[in-house]
């Protein structure tokens, strides 16, 4: 097995070395192996086993993610670089890499110095990934439309993979009480994966050269995304989807109005062909509805306890309890405060804002052409929700998550937006002999509006004499 899995490692290095549709599906499948987890809690130490072979690659996920980030870093590395430009981390990911070292010394001073060092050097890794990987690759041709089809991917893979379940025996996914928990072992974090989703499936259906036959498929896969968040019967995710489809079609509620008659209409569909002949799916569904709207607030509690655990111990956070540290609760900035105290919480209130401050400039060049309002508002919508999310979910205090590794791959398709703007910028300051400005990105932005690069019309500047 060893001997196969090597030679099956070096076969999809020397393919993926010159196919970029091969290496953008192992990004898929990293982000998918980082989503596999198993459910327990003080009742069930252990969840009934899934079929073959979904339940090998579950007990191999955090291995299996390992590997396929350091094949993609070889890949990255033998990859021809097609691009002169400097490729410099997005600052938000600077901030969690500050996060995660507190994290680190923390880890190391008081706990096992072992898990410190694993816990920081796959921290590493996961950047690297996305730094030498992806990160470079959207500087190719279509790069940009294959990092959102990578994206979604995730989400197929997410739904094949349950619904392969599901046809031999749906209870193994769906077991805590009637919730779709999947692949992931929890609710929450399956509503996560396919609302994070949403953003890339809206540019591939919206986007201009999208074909009907492709929009129709496209919008099926929202379809099915869409059903299997409800069956998650998470408000967290319903409320990341929610502010997707408001914030991607914040200027055309009509588009918005097409698409969701649309959507219904493959929803009547699926369930006039599948819903009589599986009753289990019926009752699943009947849970995550009762769950969605009638759920309690399960969170208030533990909100209060991380704030009271934040003001006793508010330098340093509470001391750990044992090896490693625990109990970041159901929030990612009160767990810091509470985990890690003013020192872990400073760089996170910086990344939340240099995050804030990248959507702020996505929004302002946004209505300069149809394809940059789309691709700014894909990433909008995919920042904003994973925001809100993580009010939720301590996913940002992760080490190898999907959460985390989506929320750097939006990031690096925001600052290659923000990159390709400013060289657009300079390159008719050049061609018109107009002055740079030191007024930093606003300034550009403001330089950008006028611009004769950002007319609808094809333009084609003259050559200087």
């Amino acid at each position: 097995m060893g001997l196969a899995g090597l030679l099956g490692g070096l076969m999809l290095i020397l393919q993926a070395r010159h196919s970029d549709r091969l290496a953008w599906l192992l990004v898929s499948l990293c982000c998918f192996s980082a989503s596999l987890g198993k459910f327990s809690d003080n009742f069930i130490t252990e969840p009934p086993a899934l079929v073959f072979p979904l339940q090998q690659l579950r007990e191999a996920g955090r291995p299996l993610t390992v590997v396929l980030m350091g094949l993609i870093i070889i890949i990255a590395l033998l990859r021809p670089v097609r691009s002169s430009r400097q490729h410099f981390i997005p600052r938000p990911i600077i901030f969690i890499g500050l996060v995660q070292l507190v994290i680190f010394l923390k880890t190391l001073l008081f706990g096992d110095i072992l898990f410190a060092f694993l816990a920081g050097l796959t921290f590493i890794g996961v950047v690297l990934m996305v730094t030498m990987g992806p990160r470079r690759w959207l500087e190719e041709e279509q790069g940009f439309e294959r990092a959102t089809r990578a994206i979604v991917m995730v989400g197929i893979i997410f739904v094949l993979a349950n619904s392969y379940q599901a046809f031999f025996d749906i209870y193994p996914i769906t077991f805590h009480h009637g919730q779709l928990l999947g692949t992931t072992g929890n609710p929450q974090f399956a509503a996560i994966l396919l609302a994070v989703t949403i953003p890339s499936l809206l540019f591939l259906v919206e986007q201009p050269n999208t074909g009907i036959k492709a929009k129709f498929f496209w919008l099926g896969v929202l379809a099915i995304v869409m059903l299997a968040l409800v069956l998650t019967g998470s408000r967290t995710g319903w409320l990341m989807g929610g502010i997707t489809f408001f914030l991607f079609y914040r200027s055309k509620f009509g588009h918005l109005l097409r698409l969701g008659m649309l959507v219904a209409i493959v929803f009547a569909i699926f369930f006039y062909l599948f819903g009589q002949n599986f009753s289990s799916f019926e009752t699943t569904l009947a849970s995550a509805a009762n769950k969605l709207f009638y759920g309690t607030n399960s969170r208030q509690e533990i909100w209060s306890i991380l704030w009271r655990n934040f003001l006793d111990h508010p330098l340093f956070g509470v001391p750990l309890r044992g090896d490693r540290l625990f109990g970041y609760g159901e929030n990612s900035w009160l767990g810091a405060a509470a985990a890690l105290g003013i020192m872990g919480l400073t760089p996170l209130l910086l990344f939340g804002v240099s995050s804030g401050s990248m959507i702020l400039r996505l929004y302002r060049l946004s209505g300069q052409t149809r394809l940059l309002f789309l691709q700014s508002s894909t990433v909008i919508a995919g920042l904003t929700s994973l925001l809100i999310g993580s009010i939720f979910e301590p996913f940002l205090l992760g080490n190898v998550t999907f959460s985390l590794i989506a929320l750097f791959l939006y990031l690096s398709l925001g600052q290659h937006i923000l990159n390709a703007a400013h060289k657009n910028v300079a390159t008719t300051q050049y061609v018109y002999g107009i002055p740079p400005t030191d007024g930093g990105a606003h300034s550009h932005s403001e330089q950008a509006r006028s611009a004769p690069w950002k007319s609808r019309k094809t333009f084609r500047p003259h050559p200087r004499v």
